[in-house]
């Protein structure tokens, strides 16, 4: 009696807090503390066990490798692109027929490309594996899987998030580590980064078949189809503006990670990739955060209702947390690169740590601000970081290779650059955090600009009033 007692304290003081809270702060607190369980897995995976049986000339080629799916898989993306929004708006209208429409349609589709992506990676992406320095062809097998992965799983998130299958995805964070943990035990020992990429490719199918379960229940349960064609304006209206800006995307945020890998030497590069292991954790905030973020606003934002003081919330949490987990990270990780491990030989990498994370964090910035313009259906912001995405990605690739422009630069500025210019994972890592907080600067202009239009526009209204 006095056990059933306790369990129904502890679960009324359950239910106290996630009303205090909110669904937006008590899913986020959810998958935050379950991510977090995951990530020390996966620090155990990614400083013992990978560098065990990884040979340093392969560490550096996995991050570039597992990114080749994001980059081809980007015409399906683009397709999409307002499936996510669109799955919300009907399901904030309760139109569920126009949902499981919806939902069937975009699945199709996404089935019918991933499978032309993989025919075409096999047949003719020798040149991608030349450019990484890796001869095993194997490898194709993981990638091709990646990029079936990156067609099919974007519906299933929007999907899960528009209807707001919140559970599942906390219940998915929490399995897939383990299921990466005990396929990298299993594969990495006698296949390396074949191995590697293989384990990587089994976590992302588990967490896929979790989702496909959800939606296949989903769909069940929506009753007939009913067509949503006479709102192809509407998303057609939607989607041409966050088509240019993925077109950017998907050249700017591969260059990031791929120029590091091609233009300097492999033992920088697997470096690099220990930086990455500690440098990523200030960004854990927003990962956690914009599971839940982007259907809440859009809910609001349908509704008439007004999202900047989740905004605001959403900032400022980021923020602080962010930067006080970067602060922790620089301060801890040069001690823990003194102590034995396998990042013994890459101690002088540990400086680099701060500057991952404080990418992460104005990137995490970046996608608060553009995932609540998204849901708003505000899309000025793409007017200046799409020329500033495709500078930067020009800029950080070609620059390393600038001799090859003596040539065609006036002698005063080829000059310049050649004195102030030292190709090193520091200056790269500068660039892209100055080009970031280029864009995050830019963005908080353009919200305060508007802020500071919409008080004087309701002064003046009351005026007239």
């Amino acid at each position: 009696m006095a056990k059933a007692s306790s369990i129904n304290a502890i679960s009324q003081f359950i239910q106290r807090c996630r009303a205090r809270l909110g669904d937006l702060w008590w899913y986020t607190l959810l998958a935050f503390i379950v991510h977090r369980l995951g990530e020390v897995v996966n620090l155990v995976i990614g400083l013992w066990i990978v560098p065990k049986y990884l040979p340093a000339d392969q560490l550096g080629a996995v991050l570039p490798l597992m990114s080749v799916g994001a980059f081809v898989g980007f015409p399906i993306a683009i397709a999409l692109l307002p499936v996510g929004k669109f799955l919300n708006v009907f399901a904030t209208n309760k139109e569920y027929g126009k949902v499981k429409a919806l939902l069937i349609d975009s699945c199709t589709l996404s089935i019918l490309f991933a499978i032309g992506i993989a025919i075409w990676l096999f047949v003719d992406g020798d040149a991608i594996l030349e450019r990484m320095h890796v001869t095993d062809r194997r490898i194709f097998i993981p990638v091709a899987g990646f990029a079936i992965i990156t067609c099919i799983d974007p519906i299933i998130q929007s999907a899960q998030r528009a209807l707001k299958c919140f559970n599942a995805i906390v219940l998915s964070g929490f399995i897939t580590p383990y299921v990466r943990l005990i396929f990298m035990l299993l594969l990495l020992p006698g296949l390396g980064a074949l191995g590697y990429l293989s384990a990587q490719l089994a976590m992302s199918l588990s967490g896929v078949f979790i989702g496909i379960f959800v939606i296949c229940r989903i769909l069940f349960s929506l009753g007939k189809r009913e067509s949503y064609i006479i709102h192809w304006r509407e998303m057609l209206a939607y989607s041409m503006p966050l088509l240019v800006l993925t077109l950017a995307a998907r050249v700017q945020m591969p260059v990031e990670t791929f120029v590091i890998r091609h233009r300097l030497p492999l033992d920088v590069s697997a470096g690099y990739y220990y930086s990455t292991m500690f440098g990523s954790i200030p960004g854990y905030m927003t990962s956690a955060l914009l599971i839940v973020l982007s259907p809440i606003l859009s809910e609001r934002f349908e509704k008439g209702q007004s999202t900047e003081k989740l905004f605001i919330q959403s900032i400022a949490m980021n923020l602080f947390i962010g930067l006080a987990s970067l602060v922790l990270v620089a301060l801890v990780v040069p001690y823990v690169f003194r102590l034995p491990g396998p990042w013994v030989g890459y101690e002088e990498y540990s400086k680099y740590v701060w500057h991952v994370g404080l990418i992460a964090v104005i990137k995490g910035l970046q996608n608060i601000f553009m995932t609540h313009e998204n849901a708003c259906r505000r899309f000025r912001y793409i007017w200046y970081i799409v020329p500033l995405y495709l500078i930067e990605a020009g800029v950080i690739y070609s620059l390393p290779a600038w001799h090859a422009f003596q040539p065609y630069l006036p002698y005063a500025l080829w000059n310049w650059i050649n004195v102030r210019w030292v190709l090193s994972l520091q200056s790269i890592l500068i660039l892209i955090i100055a080009f970031n907080a280029i864009f995050l600067i830019a963005m908080a202009v353009e919200w305060y600009l508007r802020r500071c239009l919409s008080v004087k526009g309701s002064a003046n209204y009351e005026i007239r009033k």
